[in-house]
Order: structure tokens, then C-alpha cells, then sequence
């Protein structure tokens, strides 16, 4: 193969805006290396973006734009991304200036048409609608598969009340995007301003489907159900909005101070616990992932990463995260322990057993990981005495209910009836409400 095709696929995440920008092929003037080399460096910057380093970002595209200057085609691509930066710090003026440069260079039709999005939704943030109309249009002329650019030139109609012409822009961005929120949160607006309240409500109820975390829905919400006098609906939708507004200052501020002091990954870890306090794991676990990214050998993300993947039953991904974690700590016995549960619960078990002996090589006092094991091997049906043994020391070590639970089990197992029962008597003893510990002590009592 005599050139690489330069791609760049990423997705990059923003507290603002999601987008996609898929470019086509950069041929570039020079040798296979260098191809990959400039491929490398867009993808490194992309990545600076999706932890939200923007100062790192900046730096990396604008040497790529400086370097490349006989190459329009890498250019436009940097001041492209140049101008997403300045867009995600806020900073509007230079962010138009970027892209309006992104579009005065020869670019493919993908890096031209996500550039007349991004300075459509610029100008519409700055008020200036016409050109944002101008842009958004050209938008939808060359990304046709672009809903968000339907949604935003929605908008633009929406403010100056062409309902008709906003109503088709966002159900063209249904069309082709119809999980997105803000199309149906649009059409909600568009009924409301009609004064067609239930329609509005609909719409509102769909949007909150999609993404139940937006204030401003529930705060639309609210003020419609006052206009159809339900005043006890329109209290419980005003509490969500605060609620929920009181989330998003919260993040905004630790998202503050995440850009001020990237160095702290702490505030990785407490703004990933308030997504998590508020039922957000999706959001949580890309905080907690983007430490891992930024701080890579920083143990407690990717401990709370793999707690994520588990609740969201990802085990995959808990098994790979925690496979990284043992890796960083190596002498953490609690790592290969909860590495082996993992394990069992994918049904692999031969990989748990080898999990739950190392946790016990490194901590000869890792009752849990005796306890584990024991039931593994009674649970499987191999190893019995040494079953015995494992859950009897895990019991010596910490006699808990759970471990004489398991040490009736493995007794259970191998057939030695007074042995179980006087064992889980004693769990029961110490949890009396335990449904499945009064399960197994009947099975024994049927047995003996």
C-alpha cells in the first residue's frame, strides 16, 4: 500500500453539544509516516477534547494548522477543531473566526458542512439569526444525514416565530435522528407558543424520555401545566427543574475547576459521584473513564469505573477495567477478589478460581477471597475437602454470616448433614431474616 488514507472518526463528547465528524480521506503531500504521523497527532487532539484539556488541545491543532501550510486540506481540519475549542470555552468571536478560516480553505464536504453547523450555532447563540439561518441551511445541504442541523435551524425559525418553517425543520431532524431530545423539546416550544398545551405536553414527555436530565424541559413543563390550571402538576415539575438545575450548576462548577486544576484528579472522582448521585451512570462512568485517560495510573477511577459497569451490568467492560486496575496494583488483594466475581457472574470460572488464589497469595488474611473460592468449588463440584477447608478459614478469619452461610454450603455439598445445620444455624443466628440462609437450612433439615 504506497499512502495511508488519513481518516479522523472521532466522537467527540462536550457538556454542550454532541457531534460526529467523519472526514473523508486527506491525501497528503508526503510519504506513509508522516500520513500516519498527522493522523496521530488529530486523533491525540481529539482526545485532549474529549477530557476537556482544551488548553492541550488548542496547542496541538494550532501546530498542525502552522506546520501544514501548504496542505488547505489539513488547515481547514485544525482551524476547524480550533474553533470547537474557543466554541466550548465560550470564547464566540475567535470561534467564528476559525471556522469562518475552515471554510475559506479547500476541505472535504464533511469539514466544510460541520463548519457552517458549528458557526450556524455560534451566530445563533451571538443573536444574529440571518446568518445562522444562512449557515444552518448550507449545513443541511451538505451533511444530509445532519438532524442537529435541522434542530438548530428549527431554532432559528423558532425565534422568530416562523412556527411553520420550525415545526418542519424539527421533524426532518426526527426523521433523522429521532432519539435526540431537542427536536421533540423544540416541537413542545412550537406548541406552547401556539397556545396548543396537551401537544405541548406530549412533545415535552417525549424529550424527557430521551434525556429525563434536562431542567429546561421540566421547567416548560411547569409553566404549561399552569396554563392548563393543574396546579399540583406544575408544583411537582417546578421541584424537578430545581432539582435538576441545582445538578447542572454543580457539574458546570466542578467542570470549572476540573479546567483550572487538571492535575487534582479528585475532582474527576467527586464530580463523577454527583452524576451518580443523581442516577447518571452513563455520564458518570465518562468522567471516571476520561481519569483514567488523563491520570493512568490514578487506582480509585478505575475503581469507580468497573463499580459503574457492574450496576450497569457492562461485566465486559468491569472485567477489562478491573483487569487494569490489578495491573496498576499489583498487591491489592480486594482487586483480584472483585476480579474473580466478576468472572463467575460472566460464567467464567476457571479465570475466577486463578483470580480468587492470587488475592490469597497476596493476602494470606483475604477472607473474602477463601469464602469465594470455597463456594466456587463447592458450587462446581470439585475440590470438596479443599471447599471445606477454604470456607473454614474463611469463617476463622472473619465469622460472619455470609461465611458460615458459604461453610453449610460446602459441608451441604459433600454430603455432611449435622455439619451443615450446625453451621447455618449459626448464620442464621446472626442474620435471622436472611431469606436464602432459612432456604438452605431446610434443604440440609430435608436431607438429614
Amino acid at each position: 500500500m504506497s499512502t495511508l488514507e488519513c481518516y479522523l472518526p472521532p466522537i467527540v463528547k462536550s457538556p454542550i453539544l454532541f457531534f460526529v465528524l467523519l472526514v473523508s480521506f486527506l491525501p497528503l503531500p508526503s510519504w506513509c509516516d508522516a500520513e500516519q504521523d498527522i493522523n496521530n497527532r488529530f486523533e491525540r487532539g481529539v482526545r485532549y477534547l474529549e477530557t476537556e484539556r482544551y488548553d492541550l488541545a488548542l496547542t496541538e491543532f494550532r501546530s498542525i494548522e502552522q506546520e501544514f501550510t501548504t496542505s488547505a486540506e489539513i488547515r481547514s481540519l485544525a482551524q476547524y477543531y480550533i474553533g470547537f475549542v474557543h466554541q466550548e470555552l465560550n470564547d464566540l468571536s475567535p470561534a467564528a473566526s476559525a471556522y469562518q478560516e475552515a471554510l475559506a480553505l479547500k476541505a472535504s464536504q464533511e469539514v466544510h458542512g460541520n463548519a457552517h453547523l458549528q458557526l450556524g450555532i455560534v451566530y445563533k447563540s451571538q443573536g444574529k439569526l440571518s446568518l445562522a439561518e444562512n449557515h444552518l441551511k448550507q449545513s443541511v445541504t451538505l451533511l444530509l444525514a445532519a438532524g442537529r442541523a435541522h434542530t438548530h435551524l428549527g431554532d432559528v425559525y423558532l425565534l422568530q416565530r416562523r412556527f411553520n418553517d420550525a415545526e418542519k425543520a424539527y421533524r426532518a431532524g426526527i426523521r433523522l435522528n429521532p432519539e435526540h431530545t431537542e427536536p421533540y423539546y423544540g416541537l413542545g416550544r412550537v406548541a406552547e407558543m401556539r397556545n396548543h398545551l396537551q401537544q405541548a405536553m406530549e412533545y415535552y414527555d417525549a424529550a424527557l424520555v430521551r434525556n429525563r436530565y434536562l431542567s429546561q424541559v421540566h421547567y416548560r413543563r411547569s409553566r404549561t401545566y399552569q396554563k392548563l390550571g393543574d396546579k399540583a402538576e406544575a408544583a411537582a415539575a417546578m421541584l424537578q427543574f430545581q432539582r435538576l438545575k441545582t445538578y447542572e450548576d454543580e457539574m458546570h462548577r466542578f467542570r470549572e475547576a476540573l479546567y483550572t486544576n487538571p492535575n487534582v484528579p479528585i475532582l474527576y472522582i467527586k464530580l463523577g459521584e454527583l452524576h451518580e448521585t443523581y442516577d447518571n451512570l452513563t455520564e458518570a462512568a465518562q468522567v471516571y473513564a476520561s481519569a483514567t485517560q488523563v491520570h493512568p495510573s490514578y487506582l480509585p477511577a478505575y475503581i469507580r469505573l468497573g463499580e459503574v459497569f457492574i450496576r450497569q451490568r457492562e461485566l465486559g467492560k468491569a472485567a477489562r477495567v478491573y483487569e487494569q486496575a490489578a495491573e496498576i496494583a499489583t498487591d491489592d488483594p480486594q482487586i483480584q477478589t472483585k476480579l474473580g466475581v466478576i468472572y463467575i457472574n460472566q460464567g467464567k470460572f476457571e479465570q475466577a478460581i486463578v483470580a480468587f488464589q492470587e488475592a490469597i497469595a497476596i493476602d494470606s488474611t483475604a477472607a473474602a477471597a477463601y469464602n469465594n473460592l470455597a463456594r466456587l468449588y463447592a458450587g462446581l463440584g470439585k475440590e470438596m475437602q479443599q471447599a471445606i477447608d477454604l470456607a473454614q478459614q474463611a469463617v476463622v478469619l472473619a465469622p460472619t454470616a455470609k461465611h458460615y452461610d458459604t461453610l453449610a454450603y460446602t459441608y451441604y455439598r459433600n454430603a455432611q448433614y449435622s455439619k451443615a445445620l450446625e453451621a447455618i444455624n449459626k448464620a442464621i443466628a446472626i442474620a435471622p431474616n436472611v431469606d436464602a440462609y432459612n432456604t438452605l437450612r431446610t434443604k440440609i433439615q430435608k436431607e438429614k
